[in-house]
């Protein structure tokens, strides 16, 4: 095979014996030059496309392809879309589940702890004064009946609206009224209730039943374990509501002592083989626990009871 760099290669064979047959002095190697310059400015048609032209060919028709082929939306990545998805998913799970919650109202709730007092206004404007450790919840905007729950010992002074009855829950007696003013004390350590009026009329039902209507200075007392039901006349409703005066009448000493402790951070130790008594009184709480306890013991020595102090916080009583 001949050389790509011959000066005959892109001429017909028989041509090229015949020049290189014919070609020998000085004259024919000129005119064997001419030739070869004539050759190199004429090639065959199968050279006319070199490689570099054809891959460029190619290049020029895979890109019209793409071009045709590939969609015209932008295509975002997805690791991106991942990370903002990693971000919403955990809000709208807390939305979902906060969702109702922010929907309904919470309750409203007040609280006293030892020797507090608090007064709290309620949605419809009623007036609520509560004792030391007491409780009271209600809704944050009452339905057709005003319904709170107490724990503990307030006075209420109720806002008037014959349409919409208020009610006192206590969890052993409801208390309805329309619009009047009244105590409730309902102590969980206590077997008894007490209501006792200062204006208007009370209604106390225990369940289905009804213990009483109420007026002006009645006072009842309901003790749950035994069923026993009082009704009687209060000389110390005209003190309240706002007044501090640690007052009793007929009380017993369990209730006596749980006044106390309301009031003071102290503890009584009671027997349970202690007599039952039924005691009336007024105490002053500027005093201090033990100048209660001195007042205390001089009531209870007809009954043949003392009060011992043991510690800083605790008094025996035998």
């Amino acid at each position: 095979m001949k050389p790509r760099n011959s000066p005959f290669y892109h001429l017909p064979a028989r041509l090229q014996r015949y020049l290189r047959s014919r070609l020998t002095s000085p004259r024919q190697q000129r005119r064997e030059q001419w030739l070869d310059e004539l050759a190199a400015a004429t090639p065959d048609d199968d050279e006319l496309i070199t490689r570099e032209r054809e891959a460029e060919r190619r290049a020029r028709i895979l890109e019209e392809i793409r071009a045709r082929t590939q969609p015209s939306a932008r295509v975002l990545p997805l690791w991106p879309g991942l990370r903002v998805a990693a971000v919403l998913l955990p809000l709208l799970v807390a939305a979902a589940v906060l969702w109702p919650r922010l929907q309904t109202p919470q309750p409203l709730h007040y609280a006293t702890g030892v020797g507090e007092h608090r007064e709290v206004v309620l949605p419809d404007s009623s007036h609520v004064w509560l004792r030391p450790r007491s409780e009271l919840t209600c809704a944050a905007t009452f339905g057709k009946v005003r319904a709170v729950q107490l724990r503990g010992e307030a006075f209420f002074e109720v806002t008037k609206d014959p349409k919409h009855p208020f009610v006192v829950h206590t969890g052993k007696v409801a208390v309805r009224v329309l619009g009047t003013s009244f105590l409730v004390k309902a102590y969980a350590a206590l077997p008894t209730t007490t209501v006792l009026v200062r204006t208007g009329r009370v209604q106390v039902a225990q369940q289905q039943r009804i213990l009483g209507v109420l007026r002006p200075h009645d006072q009842l007392l309901y003790n749950t374990i035994t069923q026993q039901l009082a009704i009687t006349q209060n000389e110390y409703s005209d003190l309240l509501p706002t007044s501090r005066l640690l007052t009793f009448e007929q009380a017993s000493l369990p209730e006596i002592l749980l006044l106390l402790e309301n009031t003071y951070p102290i503890h009584f130790e009671l027997g349970r083989d202690a007599p039952t008594v039924a005691l009336t009184g007024s105490l002053d709480p500027s005093l201090s626990a033990d100048q209660l306890t001195d007042v205390l013991n001089a009531l209870l020595q007809r009954h043949h009871l003392h009060i011992t102090k043991r510690t800083a916080t605790t008094y025996q009583i035998h």
